[in-house]
């Protein structure tokens, strides 16, 4: 019975939460804190977020960064158990508790810079990664993240996007007004784009690729052929009418690695000279032939 029982906890565990989120929330905490310590505390650069509130108290008073985010985060989460549920607030409560034990495991680390610039750039590279990882694990760590996620309830007229915008900047607001000059909100801002440039990079994926539309008059068929025998791609014919003659025609639609646009579109011109291309950039592609992606399913994302 007691095996059998294990086996239920370590399902019912499962549900909740996956090995590859574990890890990628340790990464993404570790990462924090060291931009916090490494680049953040030290210059006074309050980049946004309850750390950001924590820097500057902790700029004044002796108290650590990751216990001022704890505290600050016990009244989110609080208001978190009406609005997201219990299990939901539970993972982030351990998830926060967690991330700010390591934020003061690792404030022993020196500061690595004294010049702002640097440590706007440096930080911001490491913060953007560590958001990125905590992204793709969909676990929430709390803070202004939460806070936005539960204000977006009351303001659905608002982006969460938006409502993280004005946070932060409230933040920054702060401490231009708590350091009494501008020059720290200015690095803060500077610091907060570049978290935000890496995290949208990381998270949209460098797996760039090109899809064709390819409108052929004549040799459809041969165009199609080429591409699967020399580009070794896959094509997609699309049943189409042509509004202007009225006229059935078909549509190939193919998409490929940048490094082969070129081929596709000196083929399609050998095939048919008269053929209309549409080259649509895309971001990322997921799928055979691309990038295999497995999204893990957790309930923590309701």
């Amino acid at each position: 019975t007691s095996v059998r029982g294990t086996c239920m906890e370590k399902k019912g565990l499962r549900k909740y939460v996956s090995f590859k989120q574990i890890v990628l929330l340790l990464l993404s905490d570790v990462g924090y804190a060291l931009a916090l310590n490494l680049f953040y505390v030290h210059n006074n650069i309050a980049a946004g977020g309850l750390a950001g509130i924590g820097t500057i108290i902790n700029s004044f008073a002796p108290i650590p960064v990751g216990a001022l985010v704890f505290i600050m985060n016990i009244p989110i989460l609080i208001w978190a158990i009406f609005v997201k549920g219990k299990t939901y607030t539970l993972m982030t409560f351990v998830a926060s508790a967690v991330y700010s034990l390591i934020v003061d495991l690792l404030s022993f680390l020196p500061s690595l810079t004294d010049d702002m610039l640097t440590a706007v750039v440096c930080g911001g590279i490491l913060y953007g990664a560590s958001a990125a990882c905590s992204i793709k694990a969909r676990i929430s760590i709390g803070g202004t993240d939460l806070l936005a996620k539960m204000l977006i309830t009351n303001f659905k007229s608002m982006s969460y996007g938006k409502l993280l915008m004005i946070i932060d900047g409230t933040v920054v607001l702060l401490s231009i007004l708590v350091y009494g000059n501008i020059e720290p909100g200015i690095y803060a801002i500077l610091a907060i784009a570049v978290c935000s440039v890496v995290s949208d990079r990381l998270n949209s994926g460098f797996n760039k690729a090109n899809a064709f539309f390819i409108f052929a008059n004549t040799n459809s068929d041969m165009i199609a052929d080429r591409i699967l025998s020399e580009v070794n791609r896959g094509v997609t014919g699309i049943p189409a009418i042509g509004k202007y003659g009225n006229s059935e025609r078909e549509i190939l639609m193919v998409v490929v690695r940048p490094s082969e646009a070129p081929h596709i579109k000196s083929l399609v011109h050998q095939c048919d000279p008269s053929a209309f291309i549409v080259q649509v950039h895309a971001t990322e592609i997921i799928g055979e032939g691309f990038e295999n992606l497995q999204l893990t399913d957790s309930l923590l994302d309701k």
